[in-house]
């Protein structure tokens, strides 16, 4: 049984219509479910879902049910909502796109509904599913910015703010304090707020917003601490210390230097939550058990080890830099084969000008079928003024494969998480044939 999205797809915009109201409107005709659901609520620039994902296994490790709300996906549709880990069911999204379909067009003429989006709809439909099921708590992800996102007509009980980077300048800001801004809209009167990494011109925005709003705050660096240690196989190995813990070593079984951050971000999140609801705080092994099998698809993920194939979705420059920090790394005796593309909103110099960085590799630039994406044309005529190969990524990929001797130790598929939900299926396809 497959879902028929096509309703959906109607609503769908190549620009964000940024705005509380059609949310507000829409859930007031469906009873406010949002009000019925205690949320974590995350937003930042980078490291929202890797963030998650190790959330996620530590309360389940409390025997917690969990539902998470996260976008875009990689697989399905459905496991954008999910209740500890089982996506929301296509019976229950036929259900709830059948009754929005009603409601609208009951309500066609209130003007508040006009301008609604896919992802307004699609958060809705979270909120309805979690406030049926009632899990214990709900992990929900911002779309974008967060002040004017969808998702923040939650009443959270914790917030968090990952990143700052420079992304989406022309929807959420031109510098740092300005996107800063942005995401601390996230933050609710007495409601604690974490913080990850971020440059001190942002954190002090976001501080400053916390203050106002007498929201109490942690600081990674700060009340927290995480320090990096080495870079196994299965993971990364860093030490944790807060004003509740006495510093232990741990272990995330996600790939990738700045993993460390989220999952000590995380971890920070899991024992503010505990303090909250009157729960012990998991141990070091019940902590190592939880991150030992987390995952989160297109994070460095290994789709394959003859040959070595990885997905990652560094699709801003944010997110490039300490993905090439990680190459050099992990990876830097191996040859190199990139395969990048992005959408039209991102920085698309910055991120070529930091893979131009990583040494023992070569570049291929390609695009992909997107609205939001470059045309063949575009993207070809980028290549040419960088002195890069193009190449239709399909056919990139069948002859990369079909090679007895690859030219590579290595192939890095990356950019775009849209792009990366293309290849991801494709790939899975191609390498169970041969």
């Amino acid at each position: 049984m497959s879902v028929d999205l096509s309703w959906l797809a109607r609503y769908r915009s190549s620009e964000p219509h940024f705005g509380l109201e059609r949310m507000e409107a829409l859930l007031a005709l469906r009873g406010n479910p949002h009000l019925a659901c205690p949320v974590i609520h995350l937003a930042g620039t980078n490291g929202k879902g890797s963030t998650l994902a190790h959330l996620r296994s530590l309360l389940e490790a409390k025997e917690l049910r969990v539902g998470v709300f996260t976008s875009p996906y990689l697989v399905s549709f459905n496991e954008q909502i999910s209740i500890d880990g089982i996506p929301i069911s296509d019976r229950d999204v036929e259900t709830y796109l059948s009754l929005y379909q009603e409601l609208l067009a009951k309500n066609s003429s209130d003007q508040t509904l006009r301008g609604l989006t896919e992802f307004e709809l699609m958060t809705v439909m979270a909120f309805d599913y979690f406030a049926a099921k009632k899990p214990d708590v709900v992990v929900m992800e911002v779309g974008m910015g967060g002040r004017l996102d969808s998702t923040n007509v939650c009443q959270p009980i914790l917030t968090a703010i990952t990143t700052i980077g420079l992304d989406h300048v022309a929807l959420l800001g031109p510098d740092l304090a300005s996107i800063a801004r942005e995401k601390a809209g996230i933050i609710k009167e007495k409601i604690p707020v974490l913080l990850g990494r971020m440059e001190l011109e942002a954190q002090e925005v976001i501080v400053q917003q916390a203050h106002r709003l007498s929201a109490p705050i942690e600081v990674l660096g700060q009340d927290f601490l995480v320090s990096y240690q080495e870079s196994l196989i299965d993971g990364e190995v860093f030490t944790y210390q807060s004003q509740s813990r006495s510093e232990v070593q741990l272990k995330t079984g996600l790939l990738g230097l700045h993993q460390v951050d989220n999952a000590g971000l995380a971890l920070a999140l899991c024992d503010t939550f505990c303090q909250e609801k009157g729960l012990s705080l998991l141990n070091q092994e019940e902590i190592l058990q939880a991150w030992e099998g987390v995952q989160w698809p297109g994070r460095l993920e290994i789709i394959s080890n003859q040959p070595l194939i990885i997905l990652d979705g560094a699709h801003n420059p944010h997110a490039v830099a300490p993905l090439v920090a990680t190459m050099k790394e992990r990876y830097g005796q191996l040859d190199k084969q990139v395969l990048f593309t992005c959408i039209q909103t991102k920085a698309i110099e910055e991120m070529l000008e930091l893979w131009s960085g990583l040494e023992k590799s070569s570049l291929t630039l390609t695009t992909f079928e997107d609205p939001r994406t470059y045309s063949t044309k575009e993207m070809q005529e980028i290549a040419h003024q960088k002195g890069l190969p193009y190449q239709e990524w399909k056919l990139f990929l069948t002859h990369y494969l079909e090679r007895e001797s690859q030219q590579a130790d290595l192939l890095l598929v990356t950019g775009s998480l849209y792009f990366l939900a293309q290849v991801r299926a494709f790939l899975i396809e191609e390498i169970s044939r041969r």
